[in-house]
């Protein structure tokens, strides 16, 4: 018998509820709106609480930042979280920067002193209006039209929206997040069922967590010509 050929299952936030609620031991019959409520509620705390457990690969994005005579700071995308890593490109070569902390960049005695950058700040705050912003702010200031800062970002997963929705995450983690959003569930209507429940969705993070890592070699080496006499 031949195999489908297809890739397609990507379960909608409804079949997702449905799937967390027989788990949790409650019959689909009896759901009313407010569990429906209760239960999406959940599900945007939950990946709320994804994005303090490390990075996962898909939530990563480049920014590109052309650089103008004088900048000093520009704000990343919305979504945000943190930046992994940078560079500054210029005239086709690569250079990494380096961050530093806030209170190093308030030390810098001349933020607007120009020249190519080579290290950067990231300010991650809640703006009066409830806006989260997250702002870089770099060193030395730019100096022509041709740099190119480019960030690798770590952003947080979209918000679960309404039912017809599908997630904002990959194949491998589809079994992760019905197992936690199960628990939840159960946690609210039928504690009885906690527990065990709970202990599968942490088996079931570990695995997706562990599985999705960057799988380059790490290798370190170390120089002992020293020990020796030689230079």
């Amino acid at each position: 018998m031949a195999s489908t050929a297809s890739f397609l299952f990507d379960p909608n936030l409804s079949v997702i509820c449905d799937e967390a609620v027989e788990r949790a031991g409650m019959n689909l019959q009896e759901i009313t709106g407010t569990h429906i409520i209760s239960i999406r509620r959940s599900a945007g705390f939950m990946l709320s609480s994804w994005s303090n457990r490390g990075h996962r690969q898909w939530t990563f994005e480049e920014v590109q930042e052309p650089v103008t005579p004088g900048q000093v700071s520009f704000d990343l995308p919305v979504g945000t979280i943190e930046v992994q890593s940078a560079i500054i490109r210029r005239a086709g070569v690569d250079t990494e920067i380096y961050p530093i902390s806030r209170e190093d960049y308030l030390i810098l005695h001349d933020k607007n002193l120009t020249g190519r950058p080579d290290r950067y700040f990231v300010d991650r705050r809640r703006d009066t209006d409830g806006t989260n912003r997250v702002q870089v702010f770099f060193w030395l200031a730019g100096e022509n039209t041709t740099d190119v800062l480019i960030f690798n970002v770590y952003k947080q997963v979209q918000d679960v929206g309404n039912a017809q929705n599908t997630l904002d995450i990959p194949f491998r983690f589809q079994e992760a997040f019905v197992a936690e959003l199960a628990a939840k569930v159960a946690m609210k209507y039928n504690e009885a069922k906690w527990e065990a429940l709970q202990t599968l969705a942490d088996n079931e993070w570990t695995l997706a967590h562990d599985e999705d890592r960057d799988t380059a070699p790490f290798v370190m080496s170390a120089n002992y010509s020293r020990l020796h006499g030689r230079p």
